[in-house]
């Protein structure tokens, strides 16, 4: 797990800076490691407050202040990039900046970014970089990171378990064969958890999702990911000029969420309005009918994105709704990592409620190749040439700007989110005391077949990543066209409602939950599985969707929020398998317990340096036209 201390000395306000960059190709670190750059800058000019007319005798030998002119790189960022090679990164402002490797000092760069190479496996390592005298604490940020646990995992395996193989809890002698955690004795925990762990591959599937993170990180370019994170949070790139990817999928909120059940996309009151309390003024129920998916780590999906997997890497290469996102992706990217990310970003930005529609411009939304001639002829043509010049010439070595590379971008920005050290992989690890008794108890019900969790959501990246009907209740403006509420998700692949099972990976920070965010709590969440019929009951005689916070003080808020949700609930039921588990309110309580040991500290800290590295400058962007968020007290993002 990451380490992360910040001291700062002085104030970096003042000082340009020129580029963000949260990662970076392990490339520029060849040789000797050092990643030197060519972008010196003067040194800064320091006023002592003296009176430059007087000489008051001054010390002829004076002691050197190992701070003066100094300063702590802000957002100190530590990662590993493989087995033998760690990555750092940190707010650049054109100084000098010292790198030691504890006490000894391997190199000096003007980036701000080194690799170092040549490292042990499985060894963690402190850094600290400043640009002043590493003795000054005062003046010098500090990180330690780990290498992964080999030298040759390729990274190919994201951590996810698609062949499910599980038993009762009742089968596991060494769980003294009882039938529900809450049997356990306290001193049996740990042997009954790491059978289950040992059965279930655990240690393997995190190593592969470990060095698969690591793969991704270490491939990108580092002034493509700043290009990435100017455009992803540039209203640019909006019919209107009122909302950004960060609308709906800001870094500081919900690991790249909104908080919303469902996002308010175009015609905001306030565009810088984000999550709760932001509105259209007219539509009391937003017309953007599926709930924001964190974009947290969505680098890891290797099957499909969005909640019905219609982005996806089929056998015979990325499949879309769209010919021309499918050619021009697999143009750019073939069908790697980037491939889903890249196609993903296409979509959004044509989606009336969300970013803009078409037609106001007179394109035909019945055609494919109309959509591509709106992103190109509005929007790359919506980023001022002068204005984004020099960003896209820094990442592709020319100054075009076309659609295909602003999506490529983005999914270089996107694939920097990686969010995957939690205490669980600490308790994985070996720290038996990284989780308590309650999440051991938790962890051992979710894993037994009686609960049914890990026939959806398996290995390290909790999830098989397969479309399957969650049987949620229907609220919401739905997607069926006809206007009745329906959203049957992925229809006719795993049968009504199929939706893909989500990561659990920071689950307790991604809520509402839902594809809707039917749920307000997380607990109300897994209650669910306990009897899907007797909760959609519950939830509609109950009018719990009138229990969301987007929705609470809207008068007749059943009947608008879900005007047929009871129906549509239960035809959706009616044509799928009814699942129950009949888990206890005490395993509920585990189980919930439990999956709050899932979530990466840095991503629960809005102030973390993982996630501010995330947030551009409040500079307005290139072009005048960036989303400076805030929240509904005012507070910036």
């Amino acid at each position: 797990m990451k380490i992360q201390e910040l001291k700062l000395g002085v104030s970096l306000s003042s000082l340009s800076r020129l580029v963000i960059l949260p990662f970076f190709l392990l490339a520029v670190g060849c040789g000797s490691g050092s990643s030197d750059g060519d972008d010196d800058a003067p040194p800064p000019i320091i006023d002592d407050g003296s009176d430059p007319g007087t000489d008051p005798d001054p010390d002829p030998d004076p002691d050197p202040d190992p701070g003066a002119g100094a300063n702590a790189p802000a957002e100190l960022i530590g990662n590993a990039f493989s087995g033998t090679s760690i990555g750092l990164s940190w707010e650049r402002s054109g100084e000098t900046y010292a790198i030691y490797r504890g006490n000894e000092k391997i190199a000096e760069t003007t980036n701000g970014y080194y690799v170092d190479q040549g490292l042990s496996v499985n060894t963690a390592y402190t850094y600290f970089v400043t640009t002043g005298d590493v003795d000054s604490s005062e003046y010098t940020s500090s990180v330690t990171a780990k290498t992964l646990v080999n030298s040759t995992n390729a990274g190919l395996d994201n951590g996810a378990e698609t062949v499910i193989v599980n038993k009762r809890l009742s089968e596991f002698s060494e769980c003294k064969n009882v039938r529900d955690s809450t049997d356990l004795l306290e001193e049996d925990l740990d042997t009954c958890l790491e059978a289950m762990l040992e059965f279930n591959s655990m240690a393997s599937h995190l190593e592969d999702m470990r060095a698969f993170a690591a793969r991704v990180r270490s491939e990108q370019d580092p002034v493509m990911v700043e290009l990435g994170m100017r455009l992803f949070h540039s209203k640019s790139l909006s019919a209107n000029g009122d909302a950004s990817c960060s609308t709906c999928h800001h870094p500081a909120i919900g690991c790249g969420g909104d908080d919303l059940s469902m996002p308010v996309g175009v015609n905001p009151l306030d565009p810088e309005l984000l999550g709760p309390g932001r509105s259209d003024g007219v539509n009391e129920v937003p017309i953007v009918p599926r709930n924001s998916q964190a974009t947290c780590n969505t680098a890891l999906w290797s099957r499909g994105l969005f909640w019905d997997n219609r982005v996806a890497i089929a056998g015979r290469g990325l499949s879309t709704d769209s010919e021309d996102v499918s050619d021009n992706t697999e143009a750019a990217v073939g069908t790697g990592t980037l491939a889903l990310l890249m196609a993903q970003a296409h979509f959004p930005v044509t989606a009336a409620p969300e970013m803009g529609d078409i037609t106001q411009f007179g394109y035909d939304d019945s055609v494919d190749s109309q959509f591509t001639a709106y992103r190109e002829e509005i929007l790359a043509a919506n980023l001022n040439k002068d204005a984004w010049e020099d960003l896209f010439l820094a990442a592709y070595g020319d100054s075009e700007i076309n659609y295909s590379r602003i999506a490529q971008a983005i999914a270089a920005y996107e694939a920097m989110q990686i969010f995957i050290d939690n205490p669980f992989f600490d308790y994985v690890d070996g720290d038996r005391n990284a989780i308590n008794s309650n999440e051991k108890r938790g962890a051992i019900t979710f894993m037994s077949s009686d609960a049914g969790c890990t026939f959806c959501h398996a290995g390290a990246f909790f999830t098989t990543e397969a479309q399957l009907p969650g049987n949620y209740p229907q609220i919401g403006v739905g997607k069926d066209e006809n206007g009745s509420g329906a959203d049957l998700g992925a229809e006719g692949l795993t049968g009504f409602g199929a939706f893909r099972a989500p990561t659990l990976l920071n689950v307790a920070i991604t809520g509402p939950w839902g594809h809707n965010g039917q749920f307000g709590t997380l607990k109300r969440n897994v209650e669910h599985y306990r009897d899907h019929g007797q909760s959609i009951a519950q939830y509609f005689a109950n009018s719990e969707m009138c229990d969301l916070e987007q929705f609470r003080s809207l008068s007749e808020c059943a009947v608008k929020v879900a005007p047929n949700g009871l129906a549509l609930s239960e035809e959706i039921l009616n044509g799928n398998q009814e699942f129950s588990n009949n888990l206890s309110d005490e395993e509920v309580e585990f189980v919930v317990e439990f999956l709050g040991t899932l979530t990466d500290p840095d991503a629960a800290n809005s102030n973390s340096n993982a996630i501010q590295a995330l947030i551009p400058r409040r500079d307005g962007g290139p072009d005048g036209k960036q989303l400076d968020a805030k929240d509904q007290h005012g507070n910036a993002l």
